[in-house]
């Protein structure tokens, strides 16, 4: 279920019909303030019409210091935080764990209930076990396979309903955020900067995108996805991005390779076993969060069930490019098209 996504921001290029003469004359005063960092183990970029340029800094810096709390509690890579701890504690009673991480854990195991499991977050050992197999270049064995994906069950995750209390059952389990997290904090960040007055904004954790208002004189946010075929370009059609987010999982840039094999490093926590034939999933949700994780569990689901899961659900787009014998296909949800915008001059 790991997996990084990357895609292009930029600001929207559609003009603002209709405006009134009071609101031109705001417009006119916010200024453009971006910043970014390396937080969360991917790069940030966070875009901002302020008053004025002091002030738009300090909404930015707020927004970063968000995003730090919540990788302190989150990551795995970090023996203190939260998460580590409660890893640790697999196989053992309840742990008292804080607020983020329960909430968290909380949306995780509902995602996990509405797609069958195709996003685990306990899938841990898999990603794991897969790592060591790309580093020494050799298939794991059944044994192997079979006893990591043992440890693989959202099912046993136990979250105390009235309080900050969180046990996994089997001893071994680990559980793994990277599916989810840097959706979470995208919105937390967007949070941060709506409370501070901040009327439009755009932040973009490697991939993971969320806006809200539009830039002066525009009608929204416009976002570049990558062309998987083709590195550093983006797809014809950009998407007109307003108060929702973005998320893209692919396996063109991050995969692995063993034994002569190229493996994508998306992991089916179903099966255990890296997806197959699925180039680019792109998925549009009403928040981060919900990108996030949906974008992880449709690349297992597949082309066609991944498709049908986003039309039954209000709010949610899907954009799939996958490959069937060796040939590149793109399905999208109905409504998927109504926000791709059509350059000027093209059919």
């Amino acid at each position: 279920m790991i997996r990084r996504r990357r895609m292009l921001a930029q600001l929207g290029v559609v003009a603002l019909l209709g405006c009134a003469p009071s609101a031109a004359a705001e417009a006119e005063r916010l200024v453009r303030v971006s910043d970014g960092g390396t937080p969360m183990g991917t790069y940030m970029m966070v875009t901002v019409y302020a008053s004025d340029e002091a002030t738009g800094r300090q909404a930015i810096a707020a927004a970063f210091a968000r995003v730090e709390e919540i990788e302190a509690v989150t990551s795995h890579f970090r023996e203190g935080s939260d998460l580590s701890k409660l890893n640790r504690a697999a196989g053992g009673p309840a742990l008292p764990i804080g607020k983020e991480l329960w909430t968290i854990l909380r949306r995780c195991l509902e995602v996990s209930e509405e797609t069958g499991g195709a996003f685990d977050a306990t899938v841990g050992p898999l990603v794991a076990l897969w790592k060591r197999t790309w580093k020494v270049g050799k298939a794991p064995s059944d044994a192997e396979a079979a006893a990591a994906k043992a440890l693989v069950d959202y099912r046993a995750v136990r979250l105390a309903p009235g309080e900050p209390r969180a046990q996994l059952l089997k001893q071994g389990m680990g559980v793994d955020l990277s599916g989810i997290a840097k959706g979470y904090a995208v919105d937390r960040a967007l949070a941060v900067l709506r409370e501070r007055g901040i009327p439009a904004a755009l932040v973009d954790a490697g991939g993971d995108i969320c806006a809200y208002g539009a830039p002066p004189e525009r009608e929204a946010w416009l976002v570049g996805i990558r062309d998987p075929s083709r590195p550093g370009k983006i797809l014809p059609k950009p998407l007109r991005l307003l108060d929702r987010a973005v998320a893209t999982s692919g396996d063109y840039e991050q995969f692995g390779a063993a034994a002569g094999r190229r493996y994508s490093h998306i992991l089916d926590p179903r099966t255990g076993k890296p997806v197959e034939g699925m180039t680019s999933v792109t998925v549009i949700a009403p928040d981060a969060t919900t990108a996030d994780a949906y974008a992880t569990a449709l690349s297992a689901l597949g082309p066609e069930q991944a498709v049908a899961f986003a039309e039954k659900r209000p709010g949610i787009e899907v954009m799939v490019i996958s490959q069937r014998n060796g040939e590149a296909r793109t399905l999208r949800s109905k409504g998927f098209s109504r926000l791709e915008v059509t350059p000027a001059g093209s059919n």
